[in-house]
């Protein structure tokens, strides 16, 4: 028996205790009678077992130990804000100017603008009853923004700033009966304000309305009121949005009388949507008794559903994501245009409990539109897609999944890029894709990668309160580190994991009790911990309402004044402010600073003329990497043949 033991394993003397093989025998035929003594040979491999166990232990303390004295040694340095500014109601929503002279607060008594320079409000907009809980902001020109608004009771509102001046353009989804307005749930402006989108909802019902904003005509417009202006104007007549699409829900596919797949072929005009579903060669007979077998299998449960049959089958989506995209890969504009600035040319959107990615090419108004678009490009998944992000160059779209899945497509070749499985089993709650800086990339990246194949990194937050960092590439590995394990108590949730734009690879992590912290997706380790005054307290702590500005290199945060639940309640003693924490004033984040966020977030994008340089561009880049693809490939055949079962 000795022989099979491990080395350096001491093997316990025998006890002065005699026994015999009937002992053996008897023990282990009578294994009810606990008060008969152990054999002998019982005895010895508990011996050795124990002796095993309390050795791993040993060994497991002591790195424990070792690793809670680095941590007690290594300081995390700390950064207080340095202004406070008191807000005039609670704030529920605050965004920054694309040159960050402006932030523009939605609060419950209206909408205010503060100038970043000084600190005070330069101009306000109060509507009777009305608080704004959602701003959508995008530039027109120097001193001219584009404000998209929802308040609480669902209106959208269009703004435009001009000169410290507000005005109020259009209400969306007005009407003199309240009873049929429509509720609007996101109102939302792309970068380049040419377009918008606002979900809306009635009756159960819920649709996608995208707009074309005339912005070179508002701009015209704005300077000859201007120049008439008369004082206290808070309206403006200008020329009117126009309504591109309006996208429903795809509905369920009816029966058909296709007989064939050449027929079926034929209806999905060139081939060019095969996967949605619209176009099959399913009858209604078929529908009817897939209905009945699936009734029949799962009765028990659809009996005690509250719901009738009528409203289980016309339960339909109640949500929309859409995200605006820009021209990219091998694209062409329109009349083979050059573009001048960052226009969408397309909107990605997805329906709640739906698997499937839907693409909508943003046609000219002039050209004519149908009543119900149908999706130029579908993408079907594996399951159903619960969360999404796009990259800043728009060319990468990540979507978390049911069952811990990540699938990012690359929209340069129209299929996926990678796939990951995040650890676990808690939903993917939320995506963000962190810019990587060049230097970084060469330490992460096993290849080079150029313009095709670039390395992309990830913050994953789960619903159970984990968060993850995520590096993903063409092949290879995946690394997955994790920044919040499952915490054990609802305190350290993390709510909030946004990447930092003017910092190097660094993610900021908000927790729900109240911890605000800047962290390093390599180590998994905070770099930098922001506190607020004892006075205060983030606010809310399930939803922080913040924004990070790259050109101040600023972040603005709503923290709450700690007050009793009696003054809470009451709305004039409801306090709130806004602090900032200045990064430029922080030697710690030198280290990581970037110069001109601007040129970063367009490192992975790359200006495509045409299909042939695009051909020469990606030869060019297979050839450098050649030897690097060669080496890495050998090593994955050694690999391979140690591991192989022989």
């Amino acid at each position: 028996m000795a022989s099979y033991i491990r080395k350096g394993l001491e093997i316990p003397e025998p006890s002065d205790c005699s026994s015999s093989e009937d002992d053996d025998i008897t023990y282990l035929t009578d294994l009810y009678q606990p008060e008969h003594q152990l054999p002998e040979s019982v005895r010895v491999i508990n011996k050795l077992l124990n002796s095993l166990v309390d050795g791993a232990w040993e060994v497991i303390s002591n790195q424990d130990s070792i690793r809670k004295d680095a941590e007690g040694m290594r300081k995390v340095p700390v950064l207080n804000p340095t202004k406070e500014v008191k807000l005039p109601g609670r704030m529920n929503s605050v965004v920054c100017s694309d040159d960050g002279i402006y932030l523009f607060l939605g609060h419950t008594r209206g909408l205010s603008v503060i100038s970043t320079s000084t600190l005070t409000s330069v101009r306000a907009w109060q509507g009777e009853r009305v608080e704004l809980t959602s701003i959508s902001c995008a530039s027109l020109e120097n001193c001219t923004h584009l404000l998209c608004t929802v308040d609480d009771m669902g209106i959208a509102r269009l703004f435009v700033h001009h000169k410290e001046n507000i005005y109020l353009i259009k209400v969306l989804n007005e009407t003199d009966d309240i009873n049929q307005r429509n509720i609007c749930t996101k109102f939302e402006v792309s970068r380049s304000a040419d377009f918008g989108a606002a979900v809306m909802t009635s009756s159960g019902s819920v649709w996608l309305d995208v707009y074309r904003f005339p912005r070179d005509l508002w701009l015209k417009d704005l300077e000859t009121k201007q120049a008439t202006q008369t004082s206290g104007s808070t309206e403006a007549k200008l020329s009117s949005t126009v309504l591109l699409m309006k996208i429903k829900p795809p509905e369920i596919p009816p029966g058909t009388s296709l007989r064939s797949p050449s027929e079926v072929l034929q209806k999905t005009e060139g081939g060019t949507i095969i996967g949605s579903g619209q176009y099959h060669m399913i009858s209604s007979s078929q529908w009817e008794n897939q209905d009945v077998a699936f009734r029949k299998t799962f009765a028990k449960y659809l009996s005690s559903s509250p719901m009738t049959p009528s409203q289980q089958r016309s339960e339909g989506p109640s949500n929309c994501t859409f995200h605006f995209l820009l021209r990219e890969g091998f694209c062409p504009l329109p009349g083979g245009a050059k573009p001048t600035r960052d226009i969408p040319i397309a909107l990605c959107l997805w329906w709640s409990g739906s698997h499937n990615f839907l693409h909508y090419i943003l046609k000219n108004s002039k050209e004519k539109t149908d009543s119900e678009p149908r999706p130029d490009v579908l993408w079907p998944n594996s399951q159903e897609i619960l969360c999404s992000a796009v990259s800043a160059c728009t060319r990468f779209i990540v979507l978390g999944l049911v069952n811990q899945l990540v699938t990012i497509w690359d929209r340069r070749f129209g299929c996926p890029y990678a796939n990951i499985v995040i650890p676990g089993d808690s939903a993917i709650y939320r995506l963000k894709f962190i810019l990587q800086s060049a230097e970084r990339q060469q330490v992460n990246r096993p290849l080079q990668q150029g313009p095709f194949s670039p390395q992309l990194q990830l913050v994953v937050t789960c619903r159970n309160g984990s968060c993850y960092s995520v590096t993903a590439g063409r092949g290879g590995d995946t690394p997955i580190t994790a920044f919040i394990e499952r915490p054990a108590d609802q305190g350290g949730f993390a709510t909030v994991a946004e990447p930092v734009p003017f910092l190097k690879c660094l993610a900021l992590l908000m927790q729900r009790d109240g911890q605000v912290s800047v962290w390093d997706p390599k180590d998994a380790a905070p770099v930098l911990i922001l506190t607020l005054p004892q006075t205060h307290v983030l606010g809310p702590l399930w939803d922080p309402v913040y924004v990070l500005d790259p050109v101040q290199q600023n972040l603005y945060i709503r923290g709450d004044s700690k007050t009793d639940l009696k003054k809470v309640t009451d709305e004039e003693e409801d306090e709130t402010s806004l602090f900032i924490f200045s990064f430029s004033q922080c030697s710690v984040m030198d280290l990581y600073r970037i110069t001109w966020p601007a040129a970063t977030e367009k490192e992975t994008r790359v200006s495509l003329l045409g299909f042939e340089e695009a051909c020469n561009l990606y030869i060019q880049e297979r050839s450098d990497t050649l030897e690097e693809r060669n080496r890495s490939l050998a090593i994955q055949w050694e690999q391979l043949q140690q591991r192989a079962v022989k």
